[in-house]
């Protein structure tokens, strides 16, 4: 009796400790990405100034092709070193990390390759070099330390904080110097090089695992059988997430771009800060071995998400047109409506992210990729027509509808298997159709 109370008291320890590492992380997490919220916001309210909307317009659409190249390459490689048993030793660190410099090497040469034709497809000259240039940050990415993963391993946030925040430093300081004396989209280019280069160098400090030439085939076979299912996620995901910005251009021109970019640069911090939550999230459910804790620790977060989150993120919908009068210029004026209606769409994007953290650590990506999937067909259903009737408007209501998709279709697969979903998704449904309702009133005066 005495032993099975034992064990049963070591359980639960065990469980605390978790949780408490989990929210330590969280709190880390959330800090470097509230401080990278503040620079980054206080460096647009100066860019802005010095910039055009134009020089926006052009630098999001070449940031989206570069980022949609690196999702549609996603090995997963890091998910699969943080899952693994074995993902902390020497063999499987070196082997992830000759996955990832290949990978990084191969995304530079194809992102500038593509530079020439994209420009002339898009109309736009000037995107020619700017493109060509942001296509060393994967390369760049790539050396970082092979160790970094160790980090998310022990759930070491605080040097991620670091990590991050250097990055951040290094890049905001660049741009703004740049611009000052330049006036020119340079400034950001630059800047965001500096601060890829910033962090493949400081983390060789926080980890300071050297390189070698060791690579493990047993290792790399492991590392692919989770990488499959998320490489298939993200070649559909990325997709989805930046078809916007990469037709945009297209579609509704240079300047109502540029309103589209500065919504979405506003947009992406708060994103931002439920990536690195979600991140921690990942960490816990990986360290939790069995399956019905799993889903207990889903259920509870899932509903807190829905119940604490939604009703101040609804308000954040109503806020949002006057938060871009009060940072920006009457120049940036046509982003007011764009960035209240991603707000919205970060209500059922932060529930869908929990979701699919859930899918991550439990090994079942492929219901995510399904979600996904039919995400992207009803956006490019919708895209085209919206864009045309609504403009800039159009392309962000298209987003709000697609991501809206996504969430409904994982909280359905996972209905199906038994992992209660279906409550936190309906609170969220009701509070952002309540925030935009609001919104529209409140603009409509």
């Amino acid at each position: 009796m005495s032993f099975v109370l034992d064990r049963n008291a070591v359980a639960t320890s065990q469980t605390s400790s978790a949780h408490r590492a989990g929210w330590h992380g969280i709190g880390w997490a959330s800090l470097a990405q509230l401080f990278g919220m503040v620079i980054r916001l206080g460096s647009n309210l100066l860019l802005t100034r010095l910039l055009v909307p134009e020089a926006y317009g052009l630098f999001g659409t070449a940031m989206a092709v570069v980022t949609t190249l690196e999702w549609l390459s996603d090995l997963g490689v890091q998910p699969a070193l943080v899952r693994h048993p074995d993902g902390g030793t020497f063999a499987y660190l070196s082997t992830g990390w000759w996955m990832g410099l290949w990978r990084g090497l191969a995304l530079s040469a194809v992102a500038a390759a593509l530079s020439w034709p994209l420009a002339k497809a898009y109309g736009q000259p000037a995107l020619f070099l700017v493109l060509a240039a942001l296509a060393l940050r994967p390369a760049i990415m790539a050396l970082r330390s092979p160790g970094m993963p160790l980090l998310r391993r022990a759930m070491n946030y605080r040097s991620l904080f670091w990590d991050e925040v250097t990055q951040t430093l290094v890049a905001t300081a660049v741009s703004l110097t740049l611009a000052w004396s330049t006036r020119s989209i340079w400034s950001i280019v630059a800047g965001t090089l500096a601060g890829a280069l910033a962090g493949a160098l400081v983390s060789y400090r926080l980890c300071p695992v050297v390189p070698s030439r060791l690579w493990d085939r047993a290792a790399a076979r492991e590392i692919a059988h989770l990488g499959r299912q998320v490489f298939m996620n993200t070649v559909v995901m990325a997709i989805w997430l930046n078809l916007d910005r990469l037709l945009g251009l297209k579609l509704v021109g240079e300047r109502e771009m540029g309103y589209y970019a500065v919504a979405w640069n506003l947009a992406a911090v708060a994103e931002g800060l439920m990536t690195r939550a979600c991140d921690v999230y990942f960490s816990l459910l990986s360290r939790q071995s069995d399956p019905d804790e799993q889903v207990k620790v889903h259920a509870v977060i899932s509903r807190k998400v829905a119940v604490l989150m939604m009703p101040l993120m609804a308000l954040g919908v109503v806020l949002a047109p006057h938060v871009i009068g009060l940072l920006y210029d009457r120049r940036y004026a046509g982003a007011r409506i764009v960035f209240g209606i991603m707000a919205a769409r970060l209500m059922v994007r932060g529930l869908g992210q929990v979701q699919f953290q859930y899918l991550l650590a439990t090994a079942q990506v492929r219901l995510g990729t399904r979600a996904y999937l039919a995400a992207m067909i009803v956006q490019v259903i919708i895209l085209f027509p919206l864009a045309r009737w609504r403009g800039v408007e159009g392309l962000a209501v298209a987003g709000l509808i697609s991501t809206t998709v996504l969430t409904a279709v994982q909280t359905l697969l996972l209905e199906r298997r038994g992992v209660r979903s279906l409550t936190p998704f309906l609170i969220t449904l009701g509070w952002m159709a309540l925030g935009l309702a609001a919104m529209c009133t409140e603009v409509g005066r």
